[in-house]
């Protein structure tokens, strides 16, 4: 089973998402923030992560970071960002990171199911 980690702070959000990927098959482990996302990879090797951009105590902008230059292991794990933050300077900011896609809010579904299916290599 594919295993998503979710990294969201709305909890309501979170559920939504959480309950569309089980529906379809996924295994959702879910963090409300950076910093309690990196306690989650120490029990979890997500095949995936998805990754709100603006959060409390770490924001999706430091987690990646910090995920990508401390934890070489995570380096091909597709990384997704799933943000309300529409500015392309946004995106643009990030690009250093390699993230495999930049998605808006709200949360198009089909379009969430379509990039997981690309980045999975389903």
């Amino acid at each position: 089973m594919t295993t998503i980690l979710l990294v969201e702070d709305e909890a309501a959000l979170a559920e939504l998402i959480t309950d569309e990927l089980t529906a379809s098959g996924y295994n959702i482990v879910y963090a409300s923030n950076g910093k309690e996302a990196l306690k989650k990879l120490q029990d979890t090797e997500p095949d995936c992560i998805i990754c709100d951009r603006v959060m409390p105590v770490m924001t999706g902008f430091e987690f990646i970071e910090l995920l990508r230059s401390v934890y070489p292991q995570y380096e091909t794990v597709p990384f997704i960002f799933l943000t309300a933050l529409a500015d392309p300077r946004d995106e643009q900011a990030v690009k250093a990171f390699k993230p495999a896609a930049y998605l808006g809010k709200p949360v198009d579904f089909d379009v969430l199911h379509e990039t997981l299916k690309r980045v999975l290599n389903i």
